[in-house]
């Protein structure tokens, strides 16, 4: 890129960052995870107003139904990906583990995405030992590309992830959670959570939070969401917010992430 061209890139850039985080709408993005099995909360979570983001768990019961029904209500629906975690959780249908070979690994991806309609990105469910792979991680990352527009959340479900850094590199659009809203099933948990995510997002200019279907992350949402729009927020699609921040971010990223 000509010198004249980066520069005045890099301080558009730094206009949009300012802009958003000062002077415009902070932005935020709120996924619910774990979506698929409850189909009374689950019809209640994609109920809730704005522009909500859903993660379904591959094969179950009401994850076809739910997701159809997000998707009339103009939501966004991705894939809740289970991957090996630490504590050797169960990972029911469709798990990713570091004993699989590159094939079934691929494979796995490619048959869970299929299963969910109208999917447009993935996250990880659990991985606190998967996403520390660079190759499994490499792995992922090449499958998603034959998958068009297909965007990655890394749950950071542990600090040592490499997943984010492998959908940089593969050049999959990409971002990561910044809070979860819910590590305790308590509302007045959950109103503190959804505060942190307010402030981040008016400082950094956006933020994203992770939640669940429970009763309580519900409760709290029905209250909220409606008020976001007078505290200065604007709720969007996930899709929306990595676009937002690939613009804030540096542009030779974005080259270099450029498939």
């Amino acid at each position: 890129m000509p010198r004249p061209l980066l520069i005045g890139a890099l301080l558009g850039s730094l206009l949009l960052w300012a802009g958003a985080g000062v002077a415009g709408e902070a932005v935020i993005s709120i996924i619910l995870d774990d979506m698929g099995y409850r189909l009374k909360d689950g019809q209640r979570a994609v109920n809730l107003p704005g522009n909500l983001t859903y993660a379904f768990l591959p094969q179950s019961p009401y994850a076809t139904r739910l997701a159809e029904q997000a998707h009339q209500n103009s939501k966004e629906v991705m894939l809740h990906l289970p991957m090996q975690a630490d504590a050797g959780n169960k990972l029911g249908p469709g798990g990713l583990t570091d004993d699989m070979s590159e094939q079934k690994f691929k494979q796995t991806l490619h048959s869970t995405l299929a299963s969910i309609p109208h999917v447009k990105g993935f996250n990880n469910h659990m991985g606190s030992h998967l996403t520390r792979n660079t190759l499994q991680m490499r792995w992922l990352m090449e499958a998603a590309m034959f998958h068009a527009d297909m965007y990655f959340v890394d749950s950071r479900t542990t600090a040592q992830s490499v997943a984010q850094d492998e959908a940089i590199r593969i050049g999959i659009e990409n971002t990561r959670r910044d809070i979860f809203l819910d590590y305790q099933q308590k509302s007045e948990i959950v109103e503190q959570q959804l505060q942190q995510l307010i402030k981040r997002a008016k400082r950094r200019g956006t933020a994203l939070a992770i939640g669940h279907p429970y009763p309580e992350t519900l409760a709290v949402l029905e209250s909220w969401l409606p008020r976001l729009r007078a505290m200065g927020i604007r709720l969007v699609h996930v899709s929306e917010l990595i676009a937002i921040r690939q613009k804030q971010g540096d542009p030779l990223w974005r080259m270099s992430s450029s498939r």
